[in-house]
């Protein structure tokens, strides 16, 4: 049962209409912001319950910080369901290929990996909202295949702030 499930997923992958073309154009004066230093911190660890129950996380996988802004709102809104929080599946799930992507918004983005013990951290940041992305995938024995996807929530930070977010799915 298994095999024939994700044999399925794998063909409603390979169903992608192609590039998606979004509404909204990246303008950098608004994520200007995001360039200075802060006073705040955002940290964190990422994890997924496998279809067996085991719980993964992002150890030594990447994660990544984008300021808000109308252009990431739709993207993200598009990848994940929402503007706020969501999980995309690295098989079946949203492919993030967009037509006429802006190399601008790509070149401000902050990114480091989760640790060993799957943690990360931002530190520096300036008041402001952003979209924390982690990848949380790995290798399945039992269906021979990558699983997992990555997550995204949106996150405020003020005023010397330090938080502490738990992605997880």
């Amino acid at each position: 049962m298994r095999s024939s499930a994700a044999f399925a997923v794998l063909l409603l992958a390979g169903c992608a209409t192609g590039p998606v073309l979004l509404q909204s154009r990246f303008n950098p004066a608004e994520v200007a912001w995001f360039a200075g230093r802060g006073t705040n911190t955002i940290e964190g660890s990422a994890i997924v319950r496998s279809y067996n129950g085991k719980v993964k996380t992002c150890a030594a996988l990447p994660v990544m910080l984008l300021p808000v802004s109308a252009y990431a709102r739709e993207r993200m809104t598009y990848l994940y369901g929402s503007g706020e929080e969501g999980y995309n599946l690295l098989v079946g799930g949203r492919p993030a290929d967009f037509a006429g992507d802006d190399p601008r918004y790509l070149a401000a983005v902050k990114a480091t990996r989760c640790d060993a013990r799957g943690r990360f951290a931002f530190s520096e940041l300036p008041d402001g909202a952003y979209y924390l992305v982690a990848t949380v995938t790995w290798r399945e024995r039992e269906l021979g295949m990558d699983e997992g996807g990555s997550l995204m929530q949106r996150v405020q930070v003020q005023t010397g702030e330090t938080k502490d977010v738990l992605l997880a799915h």
